[in-house]
């Protein structure tokens, strides 16, 4: 499949540029844990503003290693610098953490809170650190995480919270396309009708989404985002 990639990379950029789009959608949330990085946040050098919310350099470098690593994994293989430089990789990367900023700017006007035990819930059910069998979640491993990854419990946890924060909200949103938003639509079409709730329901993220990115107050120091982009690929 990679060979594929990198093919259509040099032939059509555009097409592959869309689909990684596509594919970092999944990534907008669970940064958190996914990779292991070594880049602890909130130091000098701010990259954007998002809503007056900095993004930090070291904030856009971790995310753009996790997001490295999580295609790589995906696509069981290496992307080179050429590939990188033809999808405008730091490009995707931005925009999904303007995006995941936006949701939660949202899910802090609409008041939502995510408690501690769900956080605490979440974290022991992450497959990294389980251990065992049956698997079982290993404090130990836990421990090493945050040591390799320069980080504190509670900033790692803060980044779960945060994920979490994403996810309900993003789950609200899906909530308003019910079948009954389109009841002639859903029962003649052809195709399985719970495919075209799940079709209208991404839609409707999606366009609330932009409607969030229309209304927003983003700021990108284009010479720090060229610089920062530049040393990573």
């Amino acid at each position: 499949m990679l060979e594929l990639i990198r093919k259509i990379a040099v032939e059509r950029p555009k097409v592959l540029g869309a689909l990684m789009i596509m594919i970092g959608g999944v990534f907008v949330i669970s940064m958190g844990w996914w990779g292991f990085s070594a880049y602890k946040t909130g130091k000098p050098g701010v990259v954007a503003r998002i809503n007056g919310t900095p993004l930090y350099a070291t904030e856009f470098s971790r995310d753009y290693e996790i997001m490295k690593n999580n295609y790589q994994r995906l696509l069981n293989g290496a992307l080179g610098k050429k590939i990188l430089s033809e999808l405008n990789f730091p490009g995707l990367v931005l925009r999904n953490m303007i995006y995941r900023q936006l949701w939660l700017d949202e899910a802090h006007h609409l008041r939502l809170i995510v408690p501690d035990d769900v956080v605490i819930r979440e974290v022991t059910k992450i497959p990294f650190f389980q251990e065992g069998t049956p698997p079982a979640f290993s404090k130990n491993l836990y421990t090493q995480f945050l040591l390799q990854t320069h980080q504190s419990a509670r900033e790692f946890e803060q980044s779960i919270r945060q994920d979490l924060l994403v996810q309900r909200v993003q789950v609200l949103v899906r909530a308003t396309q019910t079948p009954s938003a389109e009841p002639g639509n859903i029962a003649n079409a052809s195709d399985d009708p719970i495919k075209k709730r799940l079709a209208l329901q991404e839609e409707t993220v999606q366009s609330f989404q932009t409607q969030l990115e229309n209304g927003a107050s983003v700021h990108v120091d284009q010479e720090a985002f060229k610089k920062l982009s530049k040393s990573l690929l």
